[in-house]
């Protein structure tokens, strides 16, 4: 008889660049399914995790809001990614040799402001000294979000020097209404002006997460519109990480 069934079971997995890259497939404890991917290259080893099973949020070109939202994760279940993941760097488990898990971003499923108390929780956790915690600074953190303008504001007032990134996906509120539907509860202006208090606030530059969809928001105008939002606020604030689909 198992009383404690593990909170994270592998389903598989998949290997690429010459086996520095690891995607898993996890089975929770109630038969849902996440996604984490460790990356390894040269000077850093960076864990994407997941925080949601599914998302609520339903952007269109996103696989993980197609699925809507099963359930916020726990603290424990968010932790036991990055457990597993340091442990199979220490023991030489990923290509290159024993090594350390050096960054965390929450960029895989689910919102991570949608699951505020656990992923701040599993913030402290994580970058608390061991044994407690993993030893990795919260610096060396990334927190995303499409754009929850309270959650970016809670985040700021902890004062965690956490990197935010936010999944801006368009420089207009006509075109962003169309692909992260969030936008129509907090608007651009609302979401940029929350991420450059946060930069004020924690002297971390803000990461704009871009999208890059053929023809729907990759054009010159685009990006000149994107600069003139971004630039309004000054300079050297935000970090633009254009992502090719």
């Amino acid at each position: 008889t198992v009383f404690f069934p593990p909170l994270i079971d592998e389903v598989t997995h998949q290997v690429a660049d010459q086996g520095t890259t690891i995607k898993t497939l996890w089975r929770l404890f109630d038969g849902s399914h996440i996604e984490s991917v460790l990356m390894r290259y040269p000077n850093r080893t960076t864990l994407c995790i997941s925080s949601q099973v599914g998302c609520g949020m339903g952007c269109p070109f996103c696989a993980t809001g197609k699925l809507g939202l099963t359930r916020n994760m726990s603290t424990g279940e968010i932790l036991e990614q990055v457990r597993v993941a340091a442990r199979m760097m220490r023991d030489g488990e990923v290509a290159g040799g024993p090594g350390r898990l050096s960054n965390i971003v929450f960029m895989g499923m689910g919102e991570p402001m949608g699951n505020y108390r656990s992923v701040l929780s599993a913030v402290r956790q994580i970058s608390a000294m061991p044994p407690e915690g993993f030893g990795i600074s919260a610096r060396n953190i990334t927190v995303s979000t499409v754009g929850v303008v309270p959650g970016i504001r809670k985040l700021t007032a902890e004062g965690i020097p956490v990197r935010l990134a936010v999944s801006l996906h368009a420089p207009s509120d006509a075109l962003r209404d169309e692909l992260v539907p969030m936008n129509k509860r907090f608007n651009t202006t609302q979401v940029l002006d929350a991420a450059h208090d946060y930069f004020l606030s924690s002297k971390r530059r803000v990461s704009i997460e871009y999208a890059l969809m053929r023809g729907i928001n990759d054009q010159a105008e685009h990006a000149r519109l994107l600069a003139k939002r971004l630039n309004h606020y000054g300079d050297d604030w935000a970090h633009v990480n254009p992502i090719p689909l």
